[in-house]
């Protein structure tokens, strides 16, 4: 979190916890979630992200997470991506 001028640590645990959410809305494995806080650590530990991203940022951690891992959310969501984008907006 050194490299982030626009984000706190507060704010990554609101993502988190956000993230948590969205994996027990659709029922995703565990690890895909661990996967997904990875990748957003690893993302922020490079590239300053402005406060407006970073819903994206863990959006993004999310779906490559889950294509990787191929979980249920993968298949779920592919064909629901209309809905997701709106999960995404209302939050």
């Amino acid at each position: 979190m050194q490299r982030q001028t626009d984000i706190t640590s507060n704010m990554r645990t609101i993502l988190v916890d956000w993230m948590i959410e969205v994996t027990d809305e659709y029922r995703m494995h565990r690890e895909t979630l661990f996967l997904a806080v990875n990748f957003v650590d690893r993302f922020l530990s490079v590239m300053a992200v402005q406060r407006g991203k970073l819903q994206l940022v863990g959006t993004a951690a999310m779906f490559i997470a889950a294509y990787v891992s191929l979980c249920h959310f993968a298949k779920a969501v592919i064909s629901k991506v209309s809905y997701w984008i709106y999960f995404v907006l209302q939050s």
